[in-house]
């Protein structure tokens, strides 16, 4: 039986050329075999990957039969840069906001090829959650105006290149709007929506910012590095979407879920953490690690009473607190309905 190649083989052809390309700096004449174990690939694949980088990229490749290992002849020499502009991801970001209009169409599948191909050559400062686009569901037509393409536009080359930025922000908990003046450090698609996440100097921590919620932009003149601790799977590890408390312990969060629920729970993977255990009467247990509460409690709620917390603690009361106030808001009186225009006359 043919052995199954690890997920990884998915990965880019010039990600995996930029890993062979720091191996091969690193070690000295590294076996085919070594590089495919780095690159968690078939060494066959590897074997394509140097070929190509000698032959079509111009890097002077040395084969060593003694050594039986790759060496660089000229390490002056650097691999081409793979860059992505501005109006590539203004490009991404309007595909991704009609991508779901076209759903069963051919155009449908030729878009998301092309998004795909686009996404490839992304730069590190830039990541896209392709699976949660490809099983969404949603085919609500999208209202993207002038304002949005420009602000997004003024965004993206913010985080390609490094400029700081001030925006008139308005926080929809707090329904206000804040002038704050922002490192971007990241520009990240989750779920087909996308964020900023970088330095807010107004509060002095890691925020993640909504495009749609920037009402004004405008460079600063100044430049910004990002933080070498800064890591964007990290930091998406201890979420359920996008939210997360940088700082913050993870907590693990067990639910219980109905039968009815269960199938549908099973479907989406929120973060690597996640796991779904199927119980005895046909529902299951989903167990999550996160920094923050704020979104899997919408998340919780939007089940009812086919969704159990079990842990932790203070999540539970918070539930049982949300769905008291639920029951005694709607045991209030109903308002009477204020009538709508003038009222008709009477013949």
């Amino acid at each position: 039986m043919k052995k199954k190649e690890p997920p990884q083989s998915k990965r880019p052809q010039f990600r995996r050329l930029i890993v062979i390309d720091n191996a091969l700096r690193a070690v000295d004449y590294p076996t085919v075999d070594q590089l495919a174990e780095v690159v968690n690939m078939n060494p066959k694949t590897i074997r394509r990957d140097l070929i190509y980088m000698k032959d079509e990229l111009g890097a002077p490749l040395d084969f060593c039969r003694e050594r039986n290992g790759w060496r660089y002849t000229d390490l002056n020499w650097r691999l081409p840069d793979f860059s992505v502009s501005q109006g590539d991801l203004l490009a991404m970001f309007l595909g991704s906001r009609i991508l779901e209009d076209f759903r069963g169409t051919p155009s449908h599948i030729q878009l998301r090829r092309s998004l795909r191909r686009m996404a490839d050559l992304l730069p590190d400062q830039v990541t896209v959650q392709w699976e949660t686009i490809q099983n969404a569901h949603s085919v609500q037509k999208s209202n993207t105006n002038r304002q949005d393409l420009e602000t997004f536009r003024k965004l993206a080359d913010a985080v390609l290149h490094r400029k700081q930025i001030k925006i008139v922000y308005w926080s929809a908990s707090k329904d206000a709007t804040t002038i704050r003046t922002v490192d971007p450090w990241h520009l990240t698609c989750i779920d087909g929506e996308w964020y900023v996440i970088g330095w807010c100097h107004l509060r002095k921590a890691q925020r993640t910012f909504a495009p749609n919620r920037v009402r004004k932009i405008k460079f600063t003149g100044e430049s910004f590095s990002v933080p070498p601790s800064f890591n964007i799977s990290e930091f998406l590890a201890g979420t359920f979407r996008v939210v997360g408390e940088p700082d913050a312990p993870l907590k693990t969060v067990r639910l219980a879920f109905s039968p009815s629920a269960a199938r549908y729970v099973k479907e989406k993977v929120f973060n690597e953490s996640q796991t779904v255990t199927a119980t005895k009467d046909g529902g299951c247990v989903f167990e999550i690690k996160l920094s923050s509460f704020i979104e899997i409690r919408r998340w919780i709620l939007s089940w009812g009473s086919e969704c159990q917390v079990l842990e932790p603690p203070e999540l539970r009361a918070d539930i049982v607190q949300q769905a008291q106030g639920i029951i005694s808001r709607n045991h209030a009186p109903v308002p009477p309905r204020r009538p709508r225009g003038r009222p008709r006359k009477k013949v």
